[in-house]
């Protein structure tokens, strides 16, 4: 059984020449693999443009949400404090009617 075994190491492991179109192959196989991993660079690129693009119009979007909420926020406040100045107003004209009345 050893013997066939060291006979088919040496075998393996004998100089062989290469097939005809070998360096055809080998060339042609790192060609693929350089323009896959040009590929693969424009598509992280791209992808990364992507994000990019993403959270700058994430970012935009949300400040001007915000300051159309502070808007909105500051417009309430006016006319909550107007509101009250009327009742303000409204409340001291009645104050002074109830006076008269039990004078």
């Amino acid at each position: 059984m050893m013997p066939d075994f060291e006979k088919q190491i040496k075998d393996a492991l004998q100089k062989k020449e290469p097939s005809p179109f070998f360096e055809a192959r080998v060339l042609g196989a790192a060609k693929r693999q350089a323009r896959e991993h040009r590929a693969s660079a424009r598509m992280w690129w791209a992808s990364g443009v992507a994000a990019a693009l993403l959270v700058t119009t994430g970012s935009a979007w949300q400040y001007q949400r915000t300051m159309q909420e502070q808007a909105a926020g500051k417009e309430a406040k006016a006319r909550l404090e107007l509101a009250l100045k009327i009742t303000s107003v409204k409340l001291q004209k009645i104050s002074q009617k109830v006076e008269g009345i039990q004078r």
